[in-house]
């Protein structure tokens, strides 16, 4: 574990990781269905209980007050009232969020408030004695074109309570302020409410490589003394520049076995592996920065910007200047 947590925190600074939230109510007998969406997306129940049943799977899966289920890399799925009300035909298509962060078709008593409290799907019901459930959704948003390992071996389901144990203290502490911060709808509520959910998503993420047995692929390379340190190495570089002849003296491995050992788990050379973080950091820094290019590919390991730029020609099909126009 110790190995992975600065990586962690590179890679989400890289991936442009952020979250917007949602509330959702519903009352009575109600369904919706979430359409794919190639990044991720997360339900805390607040209050009451719903089922939640992915497309394929024919499991339904309970949640009640306290569970949190994620789909780090999205899916189709539904979450309903009952078991019952998965049967509902679907009568409604919503977009929600300004940019339709998702889309959703429903029937029933739903509603859904953005942090701030401005609805964006709005049908309630007159009588409001029957059960009641309020979910907290949180929808990720992050940079999908990156080539990181990483994405593909993010799990496609998640399923935590803060009931559990000690460890879920965090993740619970979390969900009461991020509640409260809800409720209250004090000045700057909107932004904590976000950036805090941006927080409870690494939360999660950091309890399931806790809870896992038998890491494989990119989270076994991450926990291994060996090619985490490497990867640590990799991700947290400045002003010296890691070569892998270097990397495999840190390592304490010679050059044969440490490729072949990082190769078997994550899929690529250490040579091409170090290319793409320092390409896929120069790519942020070109679209989210206003240093000079010069002074990008200095810090990406080239002389000059022809060179640098016939670099990212070669990874991104894309000049420097085309991916700062975006």
């Amino acid at each position: 574990m110790i190995y992975f947590m600065d990586h962690l925190t590179d890679l989400l600074k890289t991936l442009q990781l952020s979250v917007n939230t949602y509330f959702f109510r519903g009352v009575g007998c109600w369904n919706m269905q979430i359409q794919y969406r190639p990044q991720g997306l997360f339900y805390v129940v607040l209050k009451g209980q719903c089922y939640f049943q992915e497309r394929g799977n024919e499991e339904l899966l309970l949640l009640e007050e306290g569970d949190i289920v994620a789909l780090p890399t999205g899916g189709n799925h539904w979450v309903c009232d009952s078991p019952a009300g998965r049967d509902l035909s679907l009568q409604d298509v919503a977009k929600v969020g300004p940019n339709s962060e998702l889309l959703l078709v429903k029937t029933g008593n739903i509603e859904a408030l953005a942090t701030g409290g401005e609805p964006v799907v709005q049908e309630r019901a007159e009588n409001t004695t029957n059960k009641e459930t309020k979910l907290l959704c949180g929808i990720m948003s992050y940079d999908i074109s990156m080539n990181y390992p990483f994405l593909k071996d993010l799990p496609c389901f998640i399923h935590t309570s803060t009931h559990n144990d000690s460890d879920a203290e965090g993740i619970k502490s979390f969900v009461n302020i991020l509640e409260k911060e809800s409720e209250t709808l004090s000045p700057g509520s909107t932004l904590m409410v976000d950036r805090l959910t941006e927080m409870l998503t690494v939360q999660l993420l950091r309890e399931h490589m806790g809870q896992m047995k038998e890491p494989n692929g990119y989270m076994a390379a991450l926990s291994d003394p060996k090619i985490g340190l490497a990867l640590n190495l990799i991700h947290t570089e400045t002003d010296e520049k890691w070569t892998v002849d270097s990397l495999c003296k840190v390592a304490g491995l010679n050059r044969t076995s440490f490729t072949e050992k990082f190769v078997a788990m994550l899929g690529a050379t250490p040579k091409y592996y170090l290319t793409n973080t320092r390409m896929q950091k120069a790519k942020n820094s070109l679209q989210h920065s206003n240093d000079s290019m010069l002074c990008i590919a200095e810090r990406t390991g080239y002389a000059s910007e022809a060179a640098f730029s016939k670099a990212m020609k070669k990874h991104f099909n894309k000049t420097p200047g085309q991916i700062r126009k975006g």
